[in-house]
């Protein structure tokens, strides 16, 4: 529930000319991600009938939190979405539900990526590079000996 001014109504307005265009800009990135990354770590398949608008763009990837601080370095901010599922979150206490272990385990390995409809190509090519320059050998040998 949201009570907008007409200041707030006005500007929403104006961007709403603009969401469609916005919408298939993270698309076309999500898309890029994809090809770019597939392989070297688990990224999301649409389904034929779904029009995501990736308001994320969530990798599942090993090592995780070093991936993380790795790609920090290098001014590259990603997100942990969903750390802790929703069946142990508090507000779902009540729930029958206690054991779910995919759930869990997935937790544990998802990282969102940068993702926004001014995101260029270069700076999507440099988060891509990091990424495969982490799951290489040595550098990622070398990263775990340093910390």
């Amino acid at each position: 529930n949201s009570r907008l001014d007409e200041i707030q109504a006005a500007l929403l307005n104006v961007k709403l000319k603009y969401l469609d265009q916005w919408n298939e800009a993270r698309r076309s990135l999500a898309s890029f991600y994809r090809k770019s990354l597939d392989g070297v770590v688990l990224v999301p398949k649409d389904k034929p009938w779904e029009v995501p608008v990736y308001h994320t763009f969530m990798i599942q990837c090993e090592k995780r939190d070093l991936l993380q601080h790795y790609l920090l370095e290098r001014g590259i901010e990603t997100k942990i979405h969903y750390s802790v599922p929703i069946h142990l979150q508090k507000a779902a206490a009540d729930l029958p539900v206690r054991n779910l272990p995919v759930a869990e385990k997935i937790s544990k390995s998802i990282l969102s990526l940068p993702i926004y409809s001014e995101l260029t190509q270069e700076q999507a090519e440099f988060v891509i590079d990091g990424i495969h320059d982490f799951y290489k050998e040595k550098s990622f040998s070398a990263h775990l000996r340093k910390m």
